[in-house]
């Protein structure tokens, strides 16, 4: 495993320098022999997809792959067409990696139980020393809550927000990638995290690797709440027995716009894709709440 290609996809829209300084810290702080960077410029109007050609595509590790408006999660799902390496690692345009992170990352990935590793998360910009060790969803509103640390070693959660993770190109595969019925942004991570719960593999965080996340208080595109929300509702709709979507459905039918959203999802592909998963899944919803003792 410790010999495998890695190739690390960011999806990246209007980034601007914090993709350039992104890049950069990879590339001089990664001392992994073998991997790519694959940037997938998702449509951005800022020309820093640009930039980071410029900068570091005669580095011959660096890729820009171009795209046009498809979201976090169709952004992933390209880049991992385009990338070459058994692993793959998913990480934010906007993060610090320091010396070391890559070999730590994806040291579990040597245990075939593991599907999807993910870091501890400390903020870019702030220097008390606060981490996030994956999360849990709060109540029926689909919110996370950051876990505090449990352990030295890896361990098992229940979800892995979004900003990095690793995986296996062969299980991110048969777990079927990032659904592509996803928005813009939103949930995109936590659905991934669940289904491969779901489909018997384990999800587990490595505290001994920490990214620097810049933790932003607004967006440098637009996110309208609709499709956050139609995100949240669709994940329900893709994994939650009924009773649990029905208690979903019934904390937001309060928020303004929800009818329309409801005929969005009528109008999608979920109630089809909902099949197909339960179909490759070895576990239900109640194992999983079961397993980790939160409720919805």
């Amino acid at each position: 495993m410790n010999l495998s290609k890695v190739s690390v996809v960011i999806p990246a829209h209007n980034e601007g320098e914090n993709l350039i300084d992104t890049v950069g810290c990879i590339l001089e702080n990664t001392v992994y022999p073998d991997f790519e960077i694959i940037v997938v410029d998702d449509g951005s109007t800022d020309g820093s997809g640009d930039r980071v050609a410029d900068s570091f595509g005669a580095k011959g590790r660096v890729s820009v792959v171009r795209a046009a408006g498809l979201g976090v999660a169709g952004a992933r799902n390209l880049g991992a067409q385009w990338a070459s390496g058994e692993i793959l690692v998913f990480l934010d345009g906007h993060c610090y990696t320091p010396p070391g992170w890559m070999t730590a990352l994806i040291a579990p990935l040597g245990d075939p139980q593991v599907g999807i590793v993910g870091p501890s998360f400390a903020s870019l910009h702030e220097g008390n020393g606060a981490r996030g060790f994956g999360a849990t969803w709060r109540d029926a509103s689909l919110e996370i809550e950051w876990l505090p640390q449990r352990g030295d070693e890896p361990y098992p959660l229940p979800l892995l927000p979004g900003g990095c993770h690793a995986m296996r190109r062969s299980d991110f595969e048969k777990i079927g990638y990032y659904d592509s019925g996803m928005t813009r942004w939103g949930s995109e991570d936590q659905e991934l995290s669940l289904r491969a719960w779901l489909m018997g593999y384990q999800v587990v965080v490595q505290p001994q690797a920490i990214i620097y996340h810049l933790f932003r208080k607004r967006h440098p595109y637009q996110v309208d709440a609709s499709q956050v929300l139609y995100n949240r509702l669709r994940m329900a709709l893709l994994h939650l027995r009924e009773e649990r979507v029905a208690r979903v459905i019934d904390y937001y039918k309060c928020t303004h716009g929800f009818a329309q959203i409801i005929i969005w999802l009528l109008q999608s592909d979920v109630m089809d894709r909902r099949r197909q998963f339960q179909e490759m899944r070895c576990r239900d919803d109640n194992w999983f709440f079961a397993r980790f003792g939160c409720q919805i």
